[in-house]
């Protein structure tokens, strides 16, 4: 399997169980023509199931409403204009929420500063857009400039952090113009700019901000690359001086490339183990492994991207005041973005440690099941993965459960490809990081055992 072009090492873990820090707020967000729209809530840092300001819960008639305000989206040409015969498509995308005080970007903080943030597009493209989030803001937040480019790789990893090629930088624009100001609860879409952007190639956003920045900021916990704050307009430079560091992303949602009509997304929707807890600057998510595999398959190559939802600490059923529950991120991040065809969710082991029920459970995943195949989007629920020490007679009913429904596949069951079939509630130890968390082997093997041809047309 070929191991992506440019590949961090380093030591670092993140938070516990829920995958670390706080999950910003819902952004989201439909890409075509118009605006995107959020739902509820906000993230939390860490620990077993939060919350957030979402109406939370199922209901017994289905999705719940998604609580927290509405986004719009503003600025920009949502409505592309790419080569004839070709559509929008997310090559990278997160789940955004409330960033707690703890994990707000350090100094020397955003105003009139530069923040670079790093991560890996799925589907390569010539003509790209990206969007930006202020959904949980408490104020707008005003950006002079932004820019994308290649990180650098030619020296070594350690020497290059937070580095680009400066010879690949490029500036988005936004109705025309280098900036922008993002109001209080909305998002917005650049202008199509012609960038060659590279599937598993580590790419760079650099954001200068002006004067106006909200005290709470939109982001995502689970980044699994350091983020870089240096002082004053550094977008277009190669390294950053004494730059302040946090592993997290700010305000970046989503990136997408002009693609052909047969291109589509697989949306990954769960915790920390699809958010990829306990790597750092590392491309060995479980996400990330897929994406290898489907890079090398010669029906799928460049024709489907992976979207990862992960969300450290997340509940499957409720919300907490940082955290949407899984259910309303199902609504805004999943059916509130086109181009996604399968959804693959492997969430609920924060349910069960936070003492929810199996029926409330399962009640979620129906109304996942019944909302998205309403989308005509196809759904594999996986069985939950062993437990360890902390394991519960819930999860052998939710896993029953699954097996039996019509939206489980052998093909997408992470249970059978982790477990020690010793010890069936147990992780095999070449797998196991902790009792809930893969180690990387473990998440290199999630991904090998998922049937590709699944998404095949």
């Amino acid at each position: 399997m070929r191991r992506p072009s440019f590949f961090f090492l380093w030591l670092t873990l993140s938070t516990a169980c829920g995958g670390g820090g706080p999950s910003p707020p819902g952004s989201g967000g439909s890409p075509g023509v118009g605006g995107s729209q959020a739902t509820g809530g906000q993230s939390a840092a860490g620990g077993t199931g939060s919350g957030g300001n979402g109406s939370g819960g199922i209901g017994s008639g289905g999705i719940a409403a998604a609580g927290g305000s509405v986004g719009t989206s503003t600025g920009g040409d949502a409505s592309g204009g790419g080569p004839a015969g070709t559509e929008w498509l997310p090559s990278w995308a997160t789940t955004m929420q409330l960033t707690e005080p703890d994990n707000n970007p350090p100094p020397p903080g955003l105003a009139n500063n530069t923040l670079r943030q790093f991560v890996w597009p799925t589907v390569s493209g010539a003509q790209i857009r990206i969007q930006l989030s202020n959904e949980r803001g408490d104020a707008p937040v005003d950006i002079a400039e932004v820019h994308i480019a290649q990180a650098k790789t030619e020296s070594d990893p350690y020497d290059s952090l937070g580095q680009i090629d400066a010879t690949t930088d490029a500036a988005f624009t936004f109705a025309g113009a280098p900036s922008v100001s993002i109001p209080v609860g909305e998002t917005v879409w650049s202008d199509p700019l012609d960038f060659p952007l590279q599937e598993v190639t580590l790419t760079a956003i650099s954001m200068l901000f002006g004067a106006t920045v909200p005290g709470e900021v939109t982001g995502h916990p689970g980044a699994r690359t350091m983020s870089y704050v240096a002082s004053g307009d550094a977008v277009s430079a190669e390294a950053l001086a004494n730059p302040g560091t946090k592993e997290r992303w700010y305000f970046i949602n989503a990136i997408e490339v002009m693609a052909p009509p047969d291109a589509f997304a697989i949306a990954l929707l769960g915790d920390s183990i699809t958010d990829g807890y306990g790597t750092l600057n590392d491309f060995s998510r479980w996400s990330d492994f897929l994406t290898l595999a489907l890079e090398e398959d010669p029906v799928l190559a460049g024709k489907r991207a992976v979207l990862n939802f992960g969300m450290g600490g997340n509940n499957l059923t409720t919300a907490t005041q940082y955290q949407d529950s899984g259910l309303d991120r199902f609504a805004r991040d999943v059916l509130g973005r086109d181009k996604i065809k399968w959804l693959i969710v492997l969430e609920g082991v924060n349910d069960i440690t936070s003492s929810v029920q199996a029926g409330t459970i399962t009640g979620a995943y129906q109304s996942i099941i019944d909302a998205a195949e309403a989308a005509g989007i196809e759904v594999f629920v996986s069985p939950l993965t062993p437990m360890n020490a902390q394991n519960s007679p819930v999860r052998g009913t939710m896993n029953d459960w699954i097996r039996a429904s019509q939206n489980y596949d052998p093909g997408v069951d992470f249970d059978l490809v982790l477990r020690d079939p010793a010890s069936p509630d147990s992780t095999l130890a070449a797998y196991k990081n902790d009792d809930l968390h893969p180690s990387k082997a473990g998440y290199q093997a999630m991904a090998e055992s998922v049937d590709l041809t699944l998404f095949y047309p």
